[in-house]
């Protein structure tokens, strides 16, 4: 596994102030040549990124003008984005609602750069997107190895390191221990299976409701007659209904709140008309009054009394627009937060359904690695040599090639010794 130190990709890095520490500065030559051969490569097919999505508060602009030296507080992180995501066999990533991104060969500053944008557009904020950790795929050893299996690479592993890692060479003979690692395989392979089929009808639940498909129409996930599958898919049918209901009963609150805060601002804009036409009325009688009043047939108590009560009106229609003010920002709020669940619905069920596909893919491969380890315990074959061939996966396709003890490996290799 590699760890790469990752500083926030955005525009706001060129306004930091300048450090008043005494480090010496490394250039991107100097941090090139530091950095592991399979980092300097880029990253490789099969690898997993961790990556972690961040975007500034709306109501806070500052572009990085805090103290010097200092972190800003205005971004927090966007859990629904951040997870770990495979770099798939084409050279791309799949994010959910971002799409695909080609980053094969690509160094993680670069793989950064390339994703913010789409993520900026998306959220409407700024933000920034950190690779937080970066694992490479294992080795793979199987043959006449005592521990066959796969193992973590290491920068710079040779066939020989690999041979180390597996325990050496096994006896030409079982021996008790070898039976009973025999019998412990088993066991592996068919809690392997049971995996498979858990998984595989948890893909085929989330692919349904991902797509607005009927889940009755998926119809027996991937194991055709087998008597347990349909009893899974009901389960995982049943497991996904439970979240379905709760996010319902969230986004019937939101809705509500729209419907509250509409009644709210109409009832508020009814009563402003209702000021209007006593503003009027009274208007009218002050007039009235104040003729009265210049042939002395009224007294100026009456004129004051007319005056304070046109003046009440004017000022509680003012206080009423202002709540119909008010009343309208809490309308936008309430459908801007219909909105927001909208969104994260459909970002969870898009992550929910792609974590399933990678976890069903690599249940499937761990099975097939078990399944051709069982198959070197129980292999009779006996040869005198020892030769090694290195499997490796290409963009052309798969590559077999012969090796020696001192070939060099990449990640994802599998050896096999004969």
């Amino acid at each position: 596994m590699v760890f790469a130190a990752i500083v926030p990709l955005t525009s706001a890095a060129e306004d930091l102030p300048a450090s008043t520490g005494s480090a010496p500065v490394v250039t991107s030559g100097e941090t090139s040549a530091r950095q592991p051969q399979s980092l300097r490569d880029g990253l490789r097919s099969g690898d997993k990124l961790n990556l972690a999505f961040y975007e500034s508060l709306a109501s806070v602009e500052d572009r990085w003008t805090g103290s010097r030296g200092t972190v800003p507080w205005n971004f927090y992180q966007r859990p629904e984005l951040t997870g770990e995501y495979v770099v798939e066999a084409d050279g791309t990533i799949s994010l959910p609602l971002l799409g695909r991104f080609p980053v094969r060969g690509l160094p993680p500053a670069d793989v950064e750069a390339i994703i913010l944008p789409s993520y900026e557009s998306l959220v409407g904020r700024k933000g920034f997107v950190n690779i937080v950790r970066i694992e490479h795929q294992p080795i793979y050893i199987t043959g006449p190895v005592r521990n066959p299996g796969s193992f973590q690479y290491v920068d710079g592993m040779t066939v020989l390191h690999a041979v180390a890692q597996a325990g050496g060479m096994t006896a030409k003979t079982i021996e008790p221990w070898q039976s009973v690692e025999i019998t412990r395989q088993i066991e592996r392979l068919k809690a392997g299976l049971a995996d498979l089929k858990r998984l595989a009808s948890r893909t085929e639940v989330l692919r349904a409701k991902r797509d607005s498909v009927q889940i009755a129409s998926i119809g027996t996930p991937v194991f055709g007659p087998d008597p347990d599958a349909q009893q899974l898919l009901d389960d995982e049918t049943w497991q996904r209904q439970l979240v379905t209901t709760s996010k319902d009963a969230q986004s019937s609150a939101y809705a509500k709140s729209v419907t509250d805060a509409q009644a709210d601002l109409d009832l508020r804009q009814a009563r402003v008309g209702n000021y209007d036409a006593t503003i009027r009325v009274r208007q009218d009688r002050l007039a009235s009054i104040e003729n009265l009043a210049k042939n002395k047939l009224v007294t100026s108590i009456e004129l004051t009394r007319a005056q304070s009560e046109l003046t009440e009106s004017e000022d509680r229609k003012q206080q009423a627009v202002i709540d119909v003010e008010s009343a309208k920002q809490r309308l936008a709020a309430a459908k801007q937060d219909v909105e927001r669940d909208r969104i994260e619905r459909k970002i969870e069920i898009e992550k929910s359904a792609a974590d399933a596909e990678r976890g069903l893919s690599t249940a499937l491969k761990t099975t097939e690695s078990d399944l051709e380890i069982f198959r070197s315990m129980v292999s009779s074959e006996d040869t005198a040599d020892v030769e090694f061939e290195i499997v490796r996966p290409g963009p052309n396709g798969v590559i077999v090639e012969p090796a020696t003890e001192e070939t060099v490996l990449q990640p994802g290799d599998l050896i096999k010794v004969h």
